[in-house]
């Protein structure tokens, strides 16, 4: 079977807008698990504005951890945060308020939707002058990305790298969001292809399927790239 590491989701329960309960991280988890993914980072939201909102994630993914290293030896779990883009984001991951990705210098960043494309990119451009290297969360969700895929592959250029989510890949987000995917991924600018799963009623939690379509359109090299080296890159996992 082959592998895939979920650089981005809201499995971790009780802690942000995804699950939960712990049954639900359970649900969300063995999915991921029976379909093939192999690394997990739990990524809660962080929003500079209500700090509370991810509190108890370290003790937990402690709890959590535990539980699945008795259940799924061979599946690696990781705790970073997907953060809402704010001006002083070195200074919160400096005082503890949130984290990067797994400890590393990698941080996930998220826009609100109808941010305009040029002031992401300049952001995005402040962080990495800050010392930290951004990864664009879900760059599929933004409109003004979506309209203008050029700023999404400038990014790229310039070693940023670019998430999409793979529901967009199987078309849920609509055909205009699944078309600027599949440009992004023509023109080899998406570093890692991730869940972002909140809910446990749905099979957003599995890669699999969107694994193929990757495969069979662009290559199996390119598609183990963003499903498994990668995003392992990121997590400080394996080497570039």
């Amino acid at each position: 079977m082959q592998r895939f590491c979920d650089l981005h989701c809201h499995i971790l329960y009780g802690v942000d807008d995804g699950a939960q309960t712990i049954e639900e991280s359970r649900a969300l988890i063995d999915t991921a698990y029976a379909t093939g993914t192999r690394t997990i980072c739990f990524t809660p939201h962080y929003n500079p504005l209500r700090e509370l909102e991810s509190a108890g994630a370290e003790e937990t993914f402690r709890t959590l951890s535990e539980e699945m290293k008795e259940k799924y030896p061979d599946l690696t779990l990781c705790l970073g945060a997907e953060i809402l883009y704010h001006q002083r984001i070195a200074d919160s991951i400096r005082r503890g308020a949130c984290r990067t990705m797994n400890g590393t210098r990698f941080v996930l960043v998220e826009f609100l939707p109808e941010d305009d494309g040029r002031y992401i990119v300049q952001s995005l451009e402040s962080i990495s002058a800050g010392g930290y290297t951004p990864i664009l969360a879900h760059a599929d969700r933004y409109k003004s990305i979506v309209k203008r895929p050029k700023l999404a592959i400038s990014l790229a250029e310039k070693e940023i790298p670019i998430q999409l989510n793979a529901r967009s890949l199987l078309g849920r987000n609509g055909k205009r969001v699944r078309r600027f995917c599949h440009r992004l991924l023509k023109e080899g600018a998406a570093a890692v292809i991730a869940s972002d799963a909140h809910d446990p009623n749905q099979l957003d939690a599995r890669l699999d399927e969107t694994y193929r379509i990757v495969a069979d359109k662009y290559g199996a090299e390119y598609a183990n790239a963003i499903f498994w080296h990668m995003p392992r890159v990121l997590l400080g996992l394996e080497r570039d």
